[in-house]
């Protein structure tokens, strides 16, 4: 049976605890949010360029491939003229060029992170983010040229169905 807690009343109330599955919900939807992809200037570029030419939010939305309320809201900025398709002041863009001679740097002479970044100019935290994709890469591909086939995660919702993760 059920635990009762007093009111001020003096009536009975259910007690409800707060479930490890809720706590867990809220904490994964949390770092899903988090894990999603910025879109890129690109991206925002082309958006400009279709509101300019007098297209919806949801047109956008959907010759984009991104969320309708990410539109909506760009929409909503562009309309009261705040939308902004460039880079910020402050943020740091590198050359394809410069990538490049990051990860021949790591593979072809093995420098370390620290050294990399001193050599090209390039933040430590952009090398170690460049050179770690790469390998995955590398190693994706090195899977697929085996013929090894990728196991597939499963996520069980609430309802006990299984999906797929990506």
């Amino acid at each position: 049976m059920p635990k009762t807690e007093k009111t001020a009343r003096g009536l009975g109330k259910l007690a409800k605890k707060p479930t490890v599955a809720a706590a867990t919900k809220t904490t994964d939807a949390a770092s899903a949010r988090k894990a999603l992809p910025r879109h890129s200037f690109e991206t925002r570029q082309k958006a400009l360029l279709i509101f300019k030419n007098g297209g919806s939010y949801k047109s956008c939305a959907k010759t984009l491939n991104i969320p309708i309320y990410t539109a909506r809201d760009w929409h909503r900025s562009f309309l009261i003229g705040t939308f902004r398709a460039e880079h910020g002041a402050r943020q740091q863009s590198y050359t394809p060029e410069q990538k490049a001679e990051v990860l021949r740097l790591r593979r072809e002479e093995g420098k370390s992170y620290n050294a990399i970044s001193q050599l090209t100019k390039v933040n430590r935290a952009t090398v170690l983010q460049w050179i770690h994709k790469d390998n995955a890469e590398r190693a994706e591909a090195a899977r697929v040229q085996a013929g090894e086939t990728v196991p597939v995660e499963f996520d069980v919702e609430d309802s006990g169905v299984m999906t797929p993760t990506a």
